[in-house]
């Protein structure tokens, strides 16, 4: 060993190539998850507040047919001036 470094071999180490290091990708920024948790849940209000609205007041027409149809009646669509018609029950005593 004394030998080399009389000789300055020791300094060749330093000419070699560095090893290659491995990538370690840096970590996300802080809240990103709350920012993607945030826009799924208002995707999730926007599309399923609206469905389930619509299939109560379909729901709640369905019952009411099905009442007016038990009671003998017919569930009739109404036109109506603004374009927005709706339904209405006929009887045939009435």
């Amino acid at each position: 060993m004394i030998a080399a470094q009389l000789l300055g071999l020791t300094a060749l180490a330093f000419l070699a190539p560095l090893p290659a290091e491995r990538y370690i990708p840096p970590e996300p920024p802080r809240g990103v998850g709350w920012a993607v948790g945030a826009v799924v849940a208002l995707l999730l209000v926007v599309t399923v507040v609206p469905l389930s609205l619509a299939l109560a007041d379909k729901w709640a027409m369905d019952a009411h047919a099905a009442e007016c149809r038990a009671s003998g009646g017919r569930f009739l669509p109404v036109a109506s001036a603004t374009g927005r018609g709706g339904y209405r029950c006929e009887r045939p005593g009435r």
